[in-house]
Protein backbone atom coordinates (compact mmCIF):
# COMPACT_ATOMS: atom_id res chain seq x y z
CA UNK A 1 0.00 0.00 0.00
CA UNK A 2 1.38 3.40 -0.96
CA UNK A 3 2.22 5.96 1.73
CA UNK A 4 0.07 9.08 2.00
CA UNK A 5 1.51 12.14 0.30
CA UNK A 6 2.21 14.58 3.13
CA UNK A 7 2.09 17.63 0.86
CA UNK A 8 -1.35 16.64 -0.44
CA UNK A 9 -2.52 16.08 3.14
CA UNK A 10 -1.26 19.54 4.14
CA UNK A 11 -3.05 21.17 1.24
CA UNK A 12 -6.27 19.25 1.89
CA UNK A 13 -6.40 20.14 5.59
CA UNK A 14 -5.42 23.78 5.01
CA UNK A 15 -1.97 24.12 6.59
CA UNK A 16 0.73 26.20 4.93
CA UNK A 17 3.32 23.50 5.61
CA UNK A 18 2.40 22.28 2.11
CA UNK A 19 2.73 24.04 -1.23
CA UNK A 20 -0.72 25.49 -1.94
CA UNK A 21 -2.17 27.20 1.16
CA UNK A 22 -1.43 30.71 2.46
CA UNK A 23 2.39 31.09 2.63
CA UNK A 24 2.95 27.63 1.09
CA UNK A 25 6.25 26.97 2.88
CA UNK A 26 6.60 23.50 1.33
CA UNK A 27 8.05 22.02 4.51
CA UNK A 28 6.25 18.74 3.92
CA UNK A 29 8.76 17.44 1.37
CA UNK A 30 11.47 17.90 3.99
CA UNK A 31 9.35 16.18 6.64
CA UNK A 32 8.43 13.25 4.40
CA UNK A 33 12.10 12.57 3.77
CA UNK A 34 13.02 12.67 7.47
CA UNK A 35 10.06 10.86 9.03
CA UNK A 36 9.12 8.05 6.63
CA UNK A 37 11.35 5.49 8.35
CA UNK A 38 9.29 5.51 11.57
CA UNK A 39 5.93 6.68 10.23
CA UNK A 40 4.08 3.55 11.39
CA UNK A 41 5.65 3.35 14.85
CA UNK A 42 3.86 4.36 18.07
CA UNK A 43 5.42 7.48 19.58
CA UNK A 44 4.61 10.86 21.11
CA UNK A 45 4.79 14.08 19.10
CA UNK A 46 4.36 17.70 20.20
CA UNK A 47 3.38 20.67 18.03
CA UNK A 48 3.46 24.20 19.44
CA UNK A 49 1.33 26.72 17.54
CA UNK A 50 -1.89 25.23 16.19
CA UNK A 51 -3.54 27.79 13.94
CA UNK A 52 -2.73 30.97 12.03
CA UNK A 53 -1.86 33.58 14.64
CA UNK A 54 -2.65 37.28 14.89
CA UNK A 55 -0.65 40.42 15.64
CA UNK A 56 -2.54 41.33 18.82
CA UNK A 57 -1.15 39.42 21.85
CA UNK A 58 -4.22 40.27 23.94
CA UNK A 59 -6.50 38.79 21.28
CA UNK A 60 -4.51 35.55 21.34
CA UNK A 61 -5.17 35.18 25.06
CA UNK A 62 -8.95 35.21 24.62
CA UNK A 63 -9.13 33.44 21.26
CA UNK A 64 -10.78 30.04 21.16
CA UNK A 65 -9.25 27.85 18.50
CA UNK A 66 -11.66 26.46 15.93
CA UNK A 67 -9.39 24.27 13.81
CA UNK A 68 -6.03 22.51 13.93
CA UNK A 69 -5.02 21.95 10.28
CA UNK A 70 -1.51 20.63 10.85
CA UNK A 71 -2.59 18.34 13.72
CA UNK A 72 -5.11 16.72 11.38
CA UNK A 73 -2.32 16.27 8.84
CA UNK A 74 0.00 14.63 11.38
CA UNK A 75 -2.70 12.31 12.72
CA UNK A 76 -3.32 11.06 9.18
CA UNK A 77 0.37 10.69 8.35
CA UNK A 78 1.34 9.03 11.67
CA UNK A 79 -1.44 6.45 12.25
CA UNK A 80 -0.12 5.28 15.64
CA UNK A 81 1.27 8.51 17.11
CA UNK A 82 -0.14 10.37 20.11
CA UNK A 83 0.02 14.10 19.47
CA UNK A 84 0.05 16.88 22.05
CA UNK A 85 -0.85 20.31 20.69
CA UNK A 86 0.18 23.46 22.55
CA UNK A 87 -0.89 27.06 22.08
CA UNK A 88 -1.36 30.26 24.09
CA UNK A 89 -4.94 30.37 22.78
CA UNK A 90 -7.57 27.92 24.03
CA UNK A 91 -8.07 24.89 21.78
CA UNK A 92 -9.57 22.81 24.56
CA UNK A 93 -12.88 22.32 22.77
CA UNK A 94 -11.23 20.36 19.96
CA UNK A 95 -11.48 16.62 20.55
CA UNK A 96 -9.82 14.04 18.30
CA UNK A 97 -8.58 10.51 18.82
CA UNK A 98 -4.88 10.45 19.77
CA UNK A 99 -4.81 14.25 20.30
CA UNK A 100 -4.50 16.18 23.54
CA UNK A 101 -4.34 19.95 24.03
CA UNK A 102 -2.11 21.73 26.56
CA UNK A 103 -2.31 25.49 26.93
CA UNK A 104 1.16 27.01 26.95
CA UNK A 105 2.79 30.43 27.21
CA UNK A 106 6.19 30.05 25.52
CA UNK A 107 7.53 33.04 27.40
CA UNK A 108 7.02 31.33 30.77
CA UNK A 109 10.03 29.14 31.71
CA UNK A 110 8.11 27.47 34.54
CA UNK A 111 5.25 26.53 32.20
CA UNK A 112 7.71 25.01 29.73
CA UNK A 113 9.35 23.03 32.54
CA UNK A 114 5.96 21.77 33.75
CA UNK A 115 5.11 20.65 30.24
CA UNK A 116 8.44 18.83 29.93
CA UNK A 117 7.88 17.01 33.24
CA UNK A 118 4.37 15.97 32.23
CA UNK A 119 5.35 14.28 28.97
CA UNK A 120 6.92 10.93 28.14
CA UNK A 121 9.99 10.92 25.90
CA UNK A 122 9.02 12.61 22.63
CA UNK A 123 10.05 11.59 19.09
CA UNK A 124 9.23 14.90 17.35
CA UNK A 125 8.66 18.46 18.53
CA UNK A 126 7.57 21.02 15.92
CA UNK A 127 7.65 24.62 17.12
CA UNK A 128 5.52 26.88 14.91
CA UNK A 129 4.29 29.48 17.38
CA UNK A 130 5.13 33.19 17.77
CA UNK A 131 8.34 33.12 15.68
CA UNK A 132 9.92 35.45 18.27
CA UNK A 133 13.58 34.55 18.87
CA UNK A 134 13.31 34.60 22.68
CA UNK A 135 10.35 32.21 22.60
CA UNK A 136 12.06 29.94 20.08
CA UNK A 137 15.28 29.69 22.07
CA UNK A 138 13.68 29.38 25.50
CA UNK A 139 11.36 26.57 24.35
CA UNK A 140 14.25 24.78 22.66
CA UNK A 141 16.34 24.92 25.83
CA UNK A 142 13.53 23.61 28.03
CA UNK A 143 12.06 20.96 25.71
CA UNK A 144 14.97 19.53 23.72
CA UNK A 145 16.05 17.43 26.75
CA UNK A 146 12.82 15.34 26.50
CA UNK A 147 13.39 14.46 22.83
CA UNK A 148 14.32 10.81 22.42
CA UNK A 149 17.70 9.79 21.00
CA UNK A 150 17.29 9.87 17.24
CA UNK A 151 14.30 12.21 17.55
CA UNK A 152 13.93 15.72 16.18
CA UNK A 153 13.26 19.23 17.44
CA UNK A 154 12.13 21.52 14.61
CA UNK A 155 11.80 25.31 14.62
CA UNK A 156 9.80 26.65 11.69
CA UNK A 157 9.71 30.08 10.05
CA UNK A 158 13.08 31.45 11.09
CA UNK A 159 12.84 34.04 8.32
CA UNK A 160 10.08 36.02 10.03
CA UNK A 161 9.10 37.25 13.48
CA UNK A 162 6.18 38.67 15.47
CA UNK A 163 5.95 42.27 16.73
CA UNK A 164 5.79 40.88 20.27
CA UNK A 165 9.54 40.19 19.94
CA UNK A 166 10.19 43.88 20.68
CA UNK A 167 8.75 43.43 24.19
CA UNK A 168 10.79 40.32 25.06
CA UNK A 169 14.34 39.90 26.43
CA UNK A 170 16.97 40.72 23.85
CA UNK A 171 18.73 37.90 22.01
CA UNK A 172 20.19 37.18 18.58
CA UNK A 173 17.91 35.98 15.77
CA UNK A 174 17.52 32.23 16.02
CA UNK A 175 18.81 31.81 12.46
CA UNK A 176 22.07 33.48 13.55
CA UNK A 177 22.33 31.16 16.57
CA UNK A 178 21.84 28.14 14.29
CA UNK A 179 24.33 29.40 11.74
CA UNK A 180 27.03 29.89 14.38
CA UNK A 181 26.35 26.46 15.86
CA UNK A 182 26.89 24.79 12.47
CA UNK A 183 30.33 26.43 12.30
CA UNK A 184 31.52 26.25 15.91
CA UNK A 185 29.29 23.74 17.75
CA UNK A 186 28.60 26.51 20.26
CA UNK A 187 25.11 27.65 21.30
CA UNK A 188 25.03 31.39 21.95
CA UNK A 189 21.85 32.02 23.94
CA UNK A 190 22.68 34.69 26.53
CA UNK A 191 19.91 33.95 29.02
CA UNK A 192 20.96 30.30 29.48
CA UNK A 193 23.49 29.13 32.04
CA UNK A 194 26.78 27.64 30.92
CA UNK A 195 25.56 24.18 31.92
CA UNK A 196 22.35 24.56 29.88
CA UNK A 197 24.31 25.66 26.83
CA UNK A 198 26.77 22.78 27.13
CA UNK A 199 23.96 20.26 27.56
CA UNK A 200 22.39 21.48 24.32
CA UNK A 201 25.69 21.54 22.43
CA UNK A 202 26.61 17.98 23.39
CA UNK A 203 23.17 16.47 22.77
CA UNK A 204 22.72 17.69 19.18
CA UNK A 205 23.80 14.98 16.76
CA UNK A 206 22.98 16.66 13.45
CA UNK A 207 21.50 19.90 12.19
CA UNK A 208 19.29 20.02 9.08
CA UNK A 209 18.44 23.37 7.51
CA UNK A 210 15.66 24.27 5.07
CA UNK A 211 16.60 27.32 2.98
CA UNK A 212 14.24 29.62 1.13
CA UNK A 213 13.82 29.53 -2.65
CA UNK A 214 16.66 32.00 -3.16
CA UNK A 215 19.20 29.59 -1.70
CA UNK A 216 22.62 30.96 -0.79
CA UNK A 217 24.27 31.14 2.62
CA UNK A 218 22.79 34.39 3.95
CA UNK A 219 21.35 33.63 7.39
CA UNK A 220 18.12 35.49 6.61
CA UNK A 221 17.45 32.90 3.91
CA UNK A 222 17.10 30.20 6.59
CA UNK A 223 13.46 29.12 6.97
CA UNK A 224 13.55 26.06 9.23
CA UNK A 225 15.97 24.00 11.29
CA UNK A 226 15.71 20.44 12.58
CA UNK A 227 17.99 19.28 15.40
CA UNK A 228 18.50 15.53 15.70
CA UNK A 229 19.13 14.24 19.23
CA UNK A 230 22.12 12.07 20.12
Amino acid sequence: MSAPNLTKLANAFGTDKGDAVLYAHDYTKFYSFMFEEFRHEPFTMVEIGLQQGCLDPDALLVRRGEDTPSIKMWLEFFPRADIIGCDISDFGAIKMNRFRFERLDMGDPAALERLARSLPPVRIIVEDASHAAYHQQLAFAKLFPIVQPGGFYIIEDLHTTHPIAATLPSCSPTAAVVEKFTRTRQIEIPFLSGIERRNLETSIRKTFIHWNDKGGVDRWAMKMVAFEKY
